[in-house]
């Protein structure tokens, strides 16, 4: 029997193998013209000649009112302002604002009351600063984000997106029901698929189905010879273990499935199993049927997340010589710094303790004992 990889093993493999698609931009966005496309004031306040303050000049005939979208006025004169409001067009003559709370406005007039350095176009958005005509702004296959949107938006389109990998999940066992129905007493409701799916669409996946399978062989089979043909991952919770009817890697391994690895030292999901069908090039993901442990190895080696550290709030032990996730719930403190403070969870099946759970710590095999206050890397439930 070969013997178990390890975290960073695993890790490299899913890198190198798994090739999966999330919600991106499927073309690179381009600016229509300049941004801010006018020079554009930041402040309320008044618009003047730069040169007229540098003479001495304080105090200036007020020539009109500048509002937001409409056409910039002037030119000033000599000793003139113009009153302008935030995101108003900055006045023709003008290349300096000076804002309403440094000033004592009458009817006529605007004085400056309040001397400091000031310089050439300052609460100014200068034309064309955040990017030319035909720059490119959005590179294509960026993951989607709302900033990313609103640029696209801002620049007169609405950004075009790639369609997501087709993924089903599937459980299997036969002590399995419905959401809706009224368990036995020998038996659970089916909730792994629904939190694994949950976990896919909060992360840029959108085309998620899900299926269930009795713990049947040739059922198993058939479904698998259909299912690989019109999906592009399949992602099975349970039936990856050492039990009498954990049937799916045989039925793999007789389909021709390339396995690339199975078993990792790693608590909880040590049986985790990774490999490919390379006739219709979909992969294949089997996670541990425990609750907590699906749902750690999806985070941790499927979903896309930006690696992230916490420090860790209470000292732990932990002696055997395997990788550890800890669910935990994450804080930030006032200097800045993220803490994770572990849940005490007694076993991969207790599924309820990771309602106030924010995302899990991993502390690494090399190592024993954890003091309070190092940092480790830490995963989100929903990226960041």
């Amino acid at each position: 029997m070969a013997p178990m990889i390890s975290v960073s093993e695993a890790t490299s493999i899913f890198k190198e193998k798994l090739l999966i698609k999330s919600i991106k931009i499927a073309h690179s966005v381009f600016a229509d013209r300049d941004y801010p496309p006018f020079n554009r004031v930041m402040m309320d306040g008044i618009a003047i000649s730069y040169q007229d303050y540098e003479e001495g000049h304080r105090e200036f005939s007020i020539a009109g009112i500048q509002p937001a979208g409409v056409e910039a006025l002037g030119p000033i004169s000599s000793n003139q302002c113009i009153e302008v409001m935030t995101g108003a067009p900055l006045p023709k003559g003008a290349d300096l604002v000076i804002p309403y709370e440094d000033l004592k406005i009458s009817e006529k007039s605007a004085q400056i009351i309040n001397e400091t350095s000031r310089s050439k176009m300052e609460h100014v958005h200068l034309q064309g600063s955040d990017c030319k005509a035909g720059d490119k702004v959005l590179n294509a296959g960026t993951n989607l984000n709302g900033p990313h949107t609103g640029i696209a938006t801002s620049m007169g389109m609405l950004p075009e997106l790639t369609e997501s990998s087709r993924i089903l999940v599937i459980s299997t066992g036969d002590e399995l029901v419905e959401v809706h129905e009224k368990p036995l007493e020998y038996q659970i409701r089916r909730s792994n698929v629904h939190a694994i799916k949950n976990s896919l669409e909060l992360n840029g996946f959108t085309d998620v189905s899900i299926n269930h399978l009795k713990d049947d062989k040739e059922l198993v089979a058939a479904h698998f010879i259909h299912a690989t043909k019109l999906f592009d991952v399949l992602i099975y919770s349970g039936g990856v273990s050492k039990g009498k009817f954990d049937f799916l890697p045989s039925v793999w391994s007789e389909q021709g499935v390339i396995k690339y690895f199975h078993e990792v030292a790693q608590r909880p999901g040590k049986p985790l199993w990774f490999g490919k069908d390379e006739l219709n090039q979909t992969t294949v993901i089997g996670l541990p049927g425990n609750p907590i442990s699906s749902l750690i190895c999806l985070h941790r080696y499927f979903i896309p997340t930006r690696l992230m550290y916490a420090l860790l709030e209470d000292e732990i032990t932990f002696s055997k010589p395997l990788t550890y996730f800890l669910p935990s719930t994450f804080s930030y403190k006032t200097d800045g710094t993220l803490w994770a403070k572990p849940l005490k969870i007694k076993n991969s099946g207790e599924f309820t303790a990771l309602a106030n759970s924010d995302g899990f710590l991993e502390l690494p095999a090399e190592m024993n004992h954890f003091p309070k206050g190092h940092a480790f890397p830490f995963w989100p439930w929903k990226g960041l």
